[in-house]
């Protein structure tokens, strides 16, 4: 009898142990499904926050040609790089000759003026510049075709609706980007639009 009482609190003792370490597992198991949602959670969250590499194409040129000819130290075609000044081209062929009309330059030329590719600079004698501001005064008379990319305030300023604010707009514009690439391009100065284009557009050249 008391063997069986004996075997009896050994088997309730054995349960109790087996169920212990039932509890045991049971909460181990608990506290790691815990750990990986919160790690999984994190990993959500890290991955909203990164930012995809947009990778920067756009190519911008370095280098411009331009053709320097008249009456310079040494005229010719030149490859430079991009945002040099007409400043910085004279200085590179060793600035004027002798025989340059530098009155004409003074008057003509934007030495501040962004070079841009495929730009044409011609400084000419005291002799061509007369016959061209002879020639200029008729051409103006007659058929009032204005340079965009040359010409003076005062010259911009004749065009109809156009007064000298706008006329500034126009030299501001072109110098910061290098001269008009069309006609049409004048439509972005600021005051100039396709109405006030359509009264200027017979009067214009590049």
């Amino acid at each position: 009898m008391i063997l069986l009482e004996k075997i009896q609190k050994l088997k309730i003792v054995d349960g109790l142990l087996v169920l212990g370490f039932l509890l045991v597992i049971l909460g181990i198991g608990m506290n790691f499904k815990d750990q990986f949602l919160v790690e999984n959670e994190k990993v959500k969250v890290e991955s909203k926050n990164i930012s995809p590499v947009i990778k920067n194409d756009v190519q911008v040129d370095s280098e411009v040609v331009i053709d320097i000819s008249g009456e310079v130290m040494k005229p010719g075609v030149y490859k430079l790089k991009n945002g040099l000044r007409i400043e910085d081209v004279l200085i590179m062929v060793g600035g004027l000759n002798a025989k340059a009309d530098r009155d004409w330059v003074d008057k003509n030329l934007n030495r501040a003026e962004k070079v841009y590719d495929g730009q044409k600079i011609y400084i000419p004698n005291k002799l061509e510049s007369e016959k061209f501001q002879v020639k200029s005064s008729s051409s103006l008379s007659d058929n009032k075709v204005i340079r965009l990319n040359s010409a003076s305030l005062e010259e911009l300023d004749k065009l109809d609706g156009v007064g000298p604010a706008i006329a500034q707009r126009i030299i501001d514009y072109r110098t910061e980007n290098g001269g008009f690439k069309s006609v049409e391009e004048i439509k972005l100065v600021p005051g100039i639009g396709d109405k006030m284009f359509e009264k200027i557009k017979d009067e214009i050249q590049l």
